[in-house]
């Protein structure tokens, strides 16, 4: 399966007519693509075409939008131990970030705490979003642990793996006064995939130092390594890393994104490591990773990687 590249260097890799199960030729196909396009660039975006309907993309957003409509009290009530879940804002963008979403519960008690007579249209809404886009992720990071040779390993990682579902708005320029919607920064996760309503502002930041913008459309999502993955990887793959700068669009613009946390350790397979890749990384906690990135958050820095359990 070629790689497309519609859009300068950010890898496309189209889905839309492939039924990809494991082990057969289309599946190691695709493999190998998706392996190659993460090694290169830190990213693809998945194309899926009609698998994607127009009226499910519209009503997402339309449902998103109608969130951030309500009171900052009522926002305010959307909490989580978990450090930077919840509800959060600055004068840029307000974001939600929703633990556990892959759980029915979760969505339901979000739910509640908007519309306590019930919303049946969101909340369904959301969770057919999140078992399409955690079917993408689980179908990637197989593809992943069986490159690498240590599919062994995948079932436990799951085990251990729950999703966060991030929801952003974003402020338009003309009231900020600036572009920046978020500064240039990585993922902390293992994976982060993300969806966008038709306002632009996504960019990649290759490997030569280029700013790509990526450009969002119904039927496409983009899929970024995050750190934990750089770490899993021995540093074959690198956290991409983006920002969003946004223009004066009269569009609002949203954000959806689905986030995988790891509960257990993340720490380099023995597999990975040998003569050309030394072992690069200690073990992490990533809930340890996120307190500590936080702590620094006032003083617009970022802990990278690297600094926090690099070797």
């Amino acid at each position: 399966m070629p790689i497309q590249s519609t859009q300068a260097k950010i890898p496309v890799l189209d889905f839309s007519h492939l039924d990809l199960k494991p082990g057969t030729s289309s599946w190691l196909s695709a493999r190998k693509t998706v392996c190659r396009a993460l090694e290169e660039s830190g990213c693809f975006v998945l194309e899926l075409g009609n698998k994607i309907p127009l009226d499910f993309h519209n009503t997402i957003f339309s449902a998103v939008g109608e969130l951030f409509d309500f009171p900052i009290e009522t926002k305010m009530k959307v909490t989580y131990e978990r450090p930077f879940h919840g509800y959060s804002s600055t004068s840029n963008f307000e974001r939600m970030m929703i633990d556990n979403a892959t759980f029915t519960d979760e969505t339901q008690n979000l739910t509640n705490i908007f519309w306590p007579n019930g919303n049946d249209s969101f909340r369904e809404s959301a969770n057919s979003f999140v078992k399409m886009v955690l079917e993408l992720d689980e179908m990637v990071t197989r593809m992943l642990f069986e490159n690498y040779g240590v599919e062994k390993y995948y079932d436990s990682h799951m085990e251990s793996t729950t999703h966060t579902l991030g929801i952003l708005k974003y402020t338009e320029p003309q009231k900020t006064g600036t572009n920046e919607g978020l500064p240039n920064h990585t993922d902390k996760h293992f994976t982060s995939i993300l969806h966008q309503n038709g306002v632009k502002g996504l960019e990649i930041k290759t490997k030569d130092g280029e700013w790509i913008g990526f450009d969002p459309s119904p039927s496409n999502f983009i899929f970024l390594a995050g750190d934990a993955l750089q770490v899993w990887s021995n540093d074959r793959i690198k956290a991409c890393i983006h920002r969003v700068m946004l223009s004066e669009n009269p569009e609002i613009r949203y954000s959806l994104g689905l986030f995988s946390f790891n509960d257990e350790p993340i720490c380099v397979p023995e597999e990975l490591v040998d003569e050309e890749h030394p072992l690069q990384y200690n073990p992490f906690n990533m809930r340890e990773y996120l307190s500590a990135q936080k702590a620094l958050i006032a003083h617009r820095k970022e802990l990278t990687i690297k600094a926090f359990c690099g070797i």
